[in-house]
């Protein structure tokens, strides 16, 4: 009886690690990714909430050496500028400034993309 009974706590124990696991990993999910929309033009999106200004660039640093493609620094800096807005939680950037001085090689012109935009929050 007493075999049984230690093999009953073991259960119970791997059961109670087994659920903090699985209460971890639930925990740890990523939210919900909303899309972000990005709009040019001269006007912003109507009956939307102005949540403020974000900057998406293709550098990470003012440091580092850009020797990558063209259009691998043009999806950076869009996805830069979406997860920006996106911590600011709006759903679509107007953008008002771009600076795309990257898109042909000529020496000593920094290869940086920049886009500025509105965040606004759209129903």
């Amino acid at each position: 009886m007493s075999v049984s009974k230690e093999i009953g706590k073991l259960i119970q124990k791997i059961v109670l690690v087994f659920l903090i696991i699985g209460c971890t990993e639930v925990s740890a999910l990523p939210e919900k990714v909303e899309t972000v929309t990005i709009i040019l033009g001269e006007q912003g999106p109507d009956g939307c909430e102005l949540l403020g200004k974000v900057k998406g660039s293709s550098k990470e640093n003012e440091t580092e050496e850009d020797n990558t493609p063209y259009t691998d620094r043009l999806i950076k800096a869009r996805n830069n500028l979406r997860n920006e807005a996106q911590k600011l939680g709006g759903n679509n950037v107007h953008i008002i400034y771009a600076n795309n001085t990257g898109k042909y090689e000529i020496p000593g012109v920094d290869k940086e993309i920049l886009f500025i935009g509105n965040v606004y929050r759209c129903e």
